[in-house]
């Protein structure tokens, strides 16, 4: 599995490199890796009832957003952004 640093412990691990003469992909190398998961994109998809996630097919949930009902922009049950197809 890939790992995955922040942009700026990056930049100072070379920074910090460059100022003392050594190759930087040391210091990138002893960074810790962040935190992250990868993100799962979907859709909603109308039904009959109302809509339902693409990707689990669960029913999708909604909230009001000036005065009028919108679907949420991602799904609660497996997390997927709802931004296929836009």
């Amino acid at each position: 599995m890939d790992e995955y640093i922040s942009k700026q412990d990056a930049v100072d691990a070379v920074k910090h490199a460059w100022a003392k003469g050594i190759e930087p992909s040391q210091y990138i190398e002893s960074l810790e890796p962040a935190d992250v998961a990868p993100v799962v994109h979907s859709r909603w998809i109308k039904t009959a009832d109302g809509a339902e996630c693409e990707k689990c097919g669960r029913e999708a949930v909604y909230q009001i957003v000036n005065d009028h009902w919108e679907y949420e922009p991602f799904c609660p049950h497996c997390g997927a952004k709802m931004d296929e197809g836009e």
